[in-house]
Parts: structure tokens; sequence; C-alpha cells
């Protein structure tokens, strides 16, 4: 399993903290903030959140990471985003995730069907040929 290696790895403060400043960016800049207000290293900081996250983890949260994982190119870096944003996040349990998402797409629905004569109306841009 792709996981198992992913917490193995990043277990290592050392591993953790080159793993984090690959993946770079605001999410760096967060733990970065994070680990200042805890008093430990970034990498320390990362390690830890990845033993929380393979301890507190719900079955469905650590499918998805699976998920996420195979389908990616760059596996165990999309997997440690994942796992850092979770811990972050403190969304240990992914059916929240999964009902926020379901209201998000009823709310979506919705939407469509109550669009109003203006949006109706409107007119489609005209196409024009590529040939001239």
């Amino acid at each position: 399993m792709r996981t198992s290696e992913l917490f193995r790895t990043c277990a290592n403060e050392h591993v953790a903290a080159a793993a984090l400043a690959c993946i770079g960016g605001k999410l760096q800049r967060r733990v970065a903030a994070a680990a200042r207000n805890a008093g430990v290293p970034a990498g320390a900081f990362v390690a830890l959140l990845a033993a929380d996250y393979d301890r507190k983890a719900s079955p469905l949260r650590r499918k998805m990471l699976e998920t996420g994982m195979v389908r990616s190119e760059m596996p165990i870096l999309t997997g440690l985003r994942h796992v850092v944003e979770t811990a972050l996040e403190d969304a240990w349990d992914a059916t929240r995730d999964i009902a926020r998402a379901e209201a998000g797409a009823m709310e979506q629905r919705r939407l469509r069907w109550e669009a109003g004569p203006r949006t109706l109306l409107r007119r489609e841009p005209e196409l024009k040929s590529v040939y001239g």
C-alpha cells in the first residue's frame, strides 16, 4: 500500500521537511506558522500530523487518501498534502465532507431550476469560422 510508505517515510522529520519543501506554496507557509506556534521545527510538525492522521482518520478518509495517491503522478507528495490539510483542519471523518459536497450539489441543482427570464433571454455568442 502506498499509504503505509507515506506514513513510514514521513515519520522521519527530515524527510517530512523535504517533502513539504517540494510541495511549497501556501501549505508550506501555513505549516511553518503552525509549527512556530507549537514550538517545533516544520519537519517534526509534519511528522506529528502524519502520525495523528494514521491514528485518527476514518476508514472512508483513508480510502480517499489511497484513491488520490493512486491517481497521482507524485503519490507521496499528493498524499502528504491531503494528510497535512486534513490534520490542520481537524477533519478526520470524511462523512462531513461528503455531506457538504452533496448539499452543495443539491444547491446548484436548485439554482439552475430557478433561472429567471434574464438568464433565458441571453444571446448566445456568435461563432466565427476559422477558415475566413
